[in-house]
């Protein structure tokens, strides 16, 4: 186990910056990468949020809503196609170079990059190369894009990226970017930067020169196993843990007063991914009795519901949260589970069991695969082999491998895998191409689906400037990617985080489990780390 705590109880190894107490969260996975535009995990990205400056700051109520950020303010065109920002005069880098202009047109062409593959570039698709953006001036922007469309979602594709600064990476590689130096040490703009990181260990945060906030540091401690995790929040070793599991919110809600437990809300979902190119799982009738197959209901009953008979999990249907009240398709009926209706699928299909064995087969192949998902994660463990005794009552014979969560998360990102049980923290607007579109520039497309009529149906809502109309393409897109079954959808899950009770303005929502930490704070008689 790793040992952050000196024996006097201060944190080591991470200088007192300017008063204030210390946060000390636990995560499953090193951080991987603290560059916006390659980095792939959500909980990455809630730190790189805290040390970049965003263009737009954001709420959200059923959707996003904008405030001022680096841009101060912004205009559309009368056409609707072009957006222009006026930027912030006054912000330099931790180098003590100035932010300007630059910075944000080299961070969006650097997305747009095939050689980088940034995870985020579908964003960028709309906008006119040379535009995107232009640079009227040091603090003066300009967005032009190949047609208008909903606004609100214009500027969540501008403010996707967080700016990073071009003098720092004009030179470098970038087709090997996603392993730059910069994304472990990087210069930034934000209240917070990096002090120290050593993977598959820790990342210290402390504030950036001149940053008088509540808070002297922020210690990242890197353990891989759930009930080592647990353990620590309970006896007091580190203060901040996220998806705890319902048995063990319960006993902490008993046992731990001084621990805050917060829902999140429905951003965290789970699901099974099909190779949609391996031949076994290219007909959708197949992928629907994989589905018909598996018990979700009883995983929702099993592993999200507390003592109380509250449920923090409810059937997912699509890849749009339903907290995304005006997008979401609430008319999509779930598979129910029924070995009945699953048996006579994959007959449908071509499949029985023909030796007797026990197991189906098909011109001589047994229907067996490898389910891989990622080690230290009690829930999916569990969800594993619920899902292997299910498909067992079919007759589909499943093996489960554990990876390292970064090794997992590598191996689907690079398509190398048969099924793979995984989760997204969902997106707070609606784009669904980067998940469902087919073509290569669409990294998040893990099943490699293709279905020429979602991907009409995708352009048409990113063509569309009514946002009524585009919601309904985005509603036919989910009815026609649940029939077709790429991913077995499970469940959405209201993530419980633990926070210790002495942190003030401690602000976990929808947008991030670690919002703002600039505001967060400890009253003097609180303090646990005071150096």
């Amino acid at each position: 186990m790793l040992l952050l705590l000196a024996c006097s109880g201060s944190p080591a190894n991470a200088p007192a910056a300017n008063g204030g107490d210390t946060l000390v969260i636990a995560y499953q996975a090193s951080p991987n990468s603290m560059l916006s535009m390659t980095a792939q995990a959500a909980s990455d990205h809630d730190l790189i949020d805290n040390i970049f400056l965003h263009l737009l700051e954001v709420e959200f109520d059923c959707g996003l809503n904008f405030k001022p950020g680096l841009a101060t303010k912004w205009a559309f065109n009368e056409g609707g196609d072009e957006l222009r920002m006026w930027l912030r005069d006054d912000v330099t880098w931790s180098d003590g170079q100035p932010f300007t202009a630059d910075d944000v047109a080299f961070t969006m062409e650097l997305t747009a990059d095939k050689l980088v593959a940034s995870p985020r570039m579908p964003a960028t698709k709309a906008m006119v190369p040379g535009s995107m953006p232009e640079v009227v001036g040091p603090y003066e922007i300009l967005f032009k894009f190949d047609h208008a469309y909903d606004r609100n979602t214009m500027l969540a594709h501008v403010n996707e990226v967080r700016p990073a600064p071009k003098h720092a990476l004009v030179d470098a590689d970038r087709g090997t970017l996603r392993g730059h130096a910069f994304g472990r040490d990087p210069v930034v703009n934000g209240s917070w930067r990096i002090d120290d990181f050593s993977p598959d260990e820790r990342l210290v945060l402390v504030p950036s020169a001149g940053a008088e906030l509540g808070l002297n540091r922020v210690i990242v401690k890197v353990l891989p196993e759930y009930a080592t995790r647990v353990m620590e929040l309970e006896n007091g070793s580190v203060d901040w843990v996220q998806s705890l599991q319902i048995a063990d919110a319960d006993r902490i809600r008993d046992e731990h007063p001084e621990i805050r437990l917060v829902r999140r809300g429905w951003r965290s979902t789970d699901y099974i991914v099909w190779d949609t190119t391996n031949p076994m799982f290219a007909d959708p009738v197949v992928r629907n009795a994989l589905s018909s197959a598996i018990d979700v209901d009883k995983m929702i009953a099993d592993m999200l519901t507390s003592k109380t008979g509250e449920a923090y999990g409810k059937r997912a249907v699509s890849s749009v949260s339903p907290a995304l009240c005006g997008s979401h398709n609430n008319d999509i009926t779930p598979i129910p589970f029924d070995t009945d209706i699953a048996k006579a699928k994959f007959a449908e299909a071509g499949w029985a069991d023909t030796n007797g064995d026990g197991t189906l087969d098909k011109d001589g192949q047994d229907f067996a695969f490898t389910l891989l998902t990622n080690s230290g994660n009690p829930r999916r463990a569990r969800a594993a082999i619920l899902i292997q005794a299910n498909l067992a009552e079919v007759g589909v014979k499943m093996e489960i491998s554990k990876l390292e969560s970064n090794t997992f998360f590598s191996t689907v990102r690079k398509k190398e895998f048969e099924a793979a049980l995984s989760g997204w923290v969902a997106s707070d607007y609606v784009d669904l191409s980067g998940l469902w579109h087919s073509g290569e520039e669409y990294a998040q497309n893990y099943a490699s689906y293709n279905n020429p009529e979602v991907d009409a149906l995708i352009d048409a809502a990113l063509s569309e400037s009514d946002p009524d109309i585009a919601a309904a393409h985005w509603k036919e897109v989910q009815a026609l990617v649940y029939a077709d079954q790429p991913y077995t959808f499970l469940f959405w899950r209201d993530d419980i985080i633990g926070v210790h009770e002495r942190f003030d303005n401690a602000t976990v929502d929808f947008v991030s489990p670690l919002r703002r930490l600039d505001e967060w704070s400890v009253q003097p008689d609180k303090v646990k780390y005071p150096n």
